[in-house]
């Protein structure tokens, strides 16, 4: 039974998950942006910022058919 309901809960958690339209990090709760993909936001109190990855011109060059916009810092 404690199988049955794990297997039950695991199930529900991934098709809530692959169904939802964008993702927002904040810290203070707000939804994200509906027309972004991915919403990344912090309050003016804690001065944060995104690192993105750092990668050399052979790892970036090494990257099968890049996304357009494909977004690295060299």
């Amino acid at each position: 039974m404690k199988k049955l309901c794990l297997f039950s809960t695991i199930f529900f958690l991934l098709q809530f998950s692959a169904h939802a339209q964008s993702l927002g990090i904040n810290d203070d709760g707000n939804p994200p942006d509906a027309s972004a993909m991915l919403d990344v936001r912090t309050s003016l109190a804690n001065k944060k910022g995104v690192l993105i990855p750092r990668m050399t011109q052979l790892q970036r060059d090494a990257i099968p058919l890049p996304a357009l916009s494909l977004l690295i810092y060299q």
